[in-house]
């Protein structure tokens, strides 16, 4: 069953050209990653936060994505972007299976 992740990227002050720059770099390897459904990006720009809306095919297959994403060097590539680094700047929910409850 498809998995919905959101996460978030804070961008420092005077940043968001940046970061937009950094996502249009990357996100079409993303798109193409084993198990990525669908990503739509959206801007919330009074709050310097960028939001991924991301459709994958399991939970599983996202997390490998991230794995790859940290082991190629995505934390030090937007440690001068994102406010407070990777580990303070970026929240990601796994939202996992739809329920038709």
């Amino acid at each position: 069953m498809a998995a919905i992740i959101i996460a978030h990227f804070k961008a420092q002050e005077g940043k968001l050209a940046q970061m937009a720059e950094v996502f249009k770099a990357s996100l079409g390897a993303t798109r193409g990653f084993d198990g990525c459904i669908g990503l739509d990006v959206y801007v919330e720009e009074s709050a310097n936060t960028y939001t991924l809306i991301e459709e994958w095919e399991s939970v599983a297959h996202y997390d490998a994505y991230l794995q790859w994403r940290i082991d190629t060097g995505i934390k030090e590539a937007t440690a001068s972007i994102i406010d407070g680094g990777w580990d303070n700047g970026v929240t990601i929910q796994r939202l996992g299976a739809k329920l038709d409850l």
